[in-house]
Formats: C-alpha cells, sequence, structure tokens
C-alpha cells in the first residue's frame, strides 16, 4: 500500500500547478512547409510527408506539461488572413500571427526534400517578446520520409519544451 501514494504523486503535482493559476506559456506551431526546389523527382505523397511532421509536432506540444499549443484551426485562420496578399508567411508575418493569438512563441518551418533518400526539416522557434528566434535546428532525415520525418518533428518539440522551460525557471 505504500506504492500508490507515490503513484498518486504525479496527479496531486499537477492539479496543483493548476491550481495555483499559473498558465502554461502558449505556443502558435505554424504548418510546416513543403519545399521541393531541390528534389531530384517531386513525388504525389512529398506534401503527406510535411503533413504527418506537423501533426506529430503539433502532437508532441499538444501532450506538453509545459507549454500549451494554441488551437491549430485559430492559427490557420490567422495565417490565411496574413497571407491574402499573396506572400508566404515569414518571420515578420508568424511573428504578428502569434503575437495577434497572444503566444509566447511561434514555431514555424520547412521540409525540403534533397533527394529520394534525403530531407531537411529547417525549423525555428521565435521570442515574440524579442523577435529573435531562441531556436534554430535542423534534422537531416535519411531514409524512408514518411517515417522518419515525424521523428524529426517530435525532436524539434521536445526541444521547443526544454527551451520553454529554461526560460520560464
Amino acid at each position: 500500500m505504500r506504492v500508490a501514494p507515490l503513484v498518486l504523486l504525479p496527479l496531486w503535482y499537477s492539479a496543483l500547478a493548476g491550481q495555483n493559476g499559473v498558465a502554461r506559456p502558449a505556443v502558435v506551431v505554424i504548418n510546416l512547409r513543403f519545399n521541393g526546389e531541390h528534389a531530384n523527382v517531386l513525388q504525389p505523397g512529398d506534401t503527406a510527408v510535411v503533413a504527418a511532421a506537423t501533426s506529430k509536432l503539433r502532437a508532441t506540444l499538444g501532450a506538453s506539461d509545459v507549454v500549451t499549443i494554441v488551437d491549430s484551426s485559430a492559427t490557420a485562420t490567422a495565417v490565411a488572413q496574413a497571407e491574402a496578399d499573396g506572400n508566404p508567411c515569414d518571420n515578420a508575418c508568424a511573428l504578428a500571427v502569434a503575437r495577434r493569438l497572444g503566444a509566447r512563441w511561434v514555431a514555424k518551418g520547412t521540409i525540403s526534400n534533397l533527394s529520394n533518400l534525403v530531407w531537411l526539416l529547417s525549423a525555428d522557434l521565435l521570442d515574440v517578446t524579442t523577435g529573435r528566434a531562441v531556436l534554430a535546428d535542423s534534422y537531416e532525415i535519411k531514409g524512408e520520409a514518411a517515417r522518419m520525418a515525424p521523428g524529426a518533428a517530435h525532436m524539434f518539440a521536445q526541444r521547443i519544451e526544454k527551451t520553454a522551460a529554461n526560460v520560464l525557471h
């Protein structure tokens, strides 16, 4: 019976953290973009690789105890409005979207198809208060992109959590 209180400790701590009124800072995740400019051959499934990586990035951050992810539909609407002039959402746009949605950070990036076996995830975490990148990561993806790209996005999400935790403590 002594094990039961230890098992309940994380639940108690989570409830206490929720009761103390301290909100977790928000992160806007802008959908990762596909870049096939240097690809040898573009494949119909290339954009699905990017969608899977974006989903994994959102899922990992959505399960975070450190940050709160801004609703994806609110983010998509704000990005679409910002891109109404026909220009893709750059860093200044991403920062404006995050400010509009009340977020502390914004994550964005591209997945480039460099060859049929090599892809690259380049991703940034921008601090909305300073306008500067606090993370600028790139992950070389070799092998089956549909399986490997979500793994790279997961690693980026973990780095976001670690960065946020370091800033908050």
